[in-house]
């Protein structure tokens, strides 16, 4: 029988996190290095990532950082390319960049602000994936873990539905896209749906919102926000050895949201 420790250990593992700088990115990578693995954390603007790298210092495992906008192609190749140079390989990667809502209604939304969010959520997702996957191939093993929303499967009350949702939802089809083309290769891929997280703009949204942040509260059974230390937990073992039979599927962590 396989040890469980051995099970969830990342030791020796190259993970890479994009979005690193804030929120649940700089949450997921410290817990990852806290897990064994070194780290390789993105973001648009590499002064951004100096608190996330000295986290994952304290860890005791190596960080990388590197500026990189995961809607330009030629970036998110430079990424990858430096990370090989360095590394020599990638076995995680944790695809949590992404744009934040535009609460609009649907007549009210410029195609502008709809291409935005699209361009980052779904096709940054997506090169970030395809490049990362072109490495992973050869060496017929790897994780990928994109982060969706449970805007990906519902449509959350008390805001404008939209160009997030529809996005989300492509991040969870697309998950079962390259779970289906990767396997061969023994490269799993996930999705995860995190409900209302208690991150730094959903704070910021409810401080000024107190009547929906009250709404919101009623309709998660908890009858509280996810803590982020939770969410960062949940990653660092999907990311491990316990989920190998695992690809395709997309895990719903909300307090009970979507239950109702």
């Amino acid at each position: 029988m396989a040890d469980f420790h051995q099970l969830i250990s990342l030791e020796g593992k190259v993970a890479v996190v994009t979005g690193a700088s804030k929120g649940l990115g700089a949450a997921f990578a410290p817990m990852l290095a806290q897990a064994g693995s070194d780290i390789v954390i993105l973001c648009r603007h590499k002064k951004y990532l100096d608190e996330t790298a000295r986290a994952v210092h304290r860890a005791g495992r190596k960080a990388l950082a590197i500026e990189c906008d995961i809607t330009r192609e030629s970036q998110v190749q430079g990424m990858v390319k430096q990370v090989i140079g360095e590394f020599g390989k990638i076995d995680i990667l944790i695809n949590n960049a992404g744009t934040e809502r535009i609460n609009r209604a649907p007549e009210e939304t410029s195609l502008e602000d709809w291409t935005s969010v699209m361009h980052t959520n779904v096709d940054g997702t997506f090169l970030c994936a395809r490049e990362v996957g072109k490495v992973m191939v050869p060496r017929r093993k790897g994780k990928i873990i994109n982060i969706a929303s449970i805007s990906g499967q519902v449509i959350n009350k008390y805001f404008h539905g939209g160009s997030y949702d529809v996005s989300k939802s492509a991040v969870v089809a697309l998950t079962k896209a390259l779970a289906v083309e990767w396997a061969p290769y023994n490269i799993t891929v996930l999705a995860v749906s995190p409900g209302y997280y208690d991150t730094d703009p959903n704070r910021k949204w409810f401080e000024k919102n107190p009547e929906i942040y009250s709404n919101v509260i009623d309709m998660i059974p908890l009858k509280r926000l996810g803590a982020i230390e939770e969410l960062s937990g949940f990653i660092a073992c999907l990311a491990s050895d316990v989920t190998n039979y695992m690809t395709g599927s997309t895990i719903v962590i909300d307090g009970g949201y979507t239950a109702w």
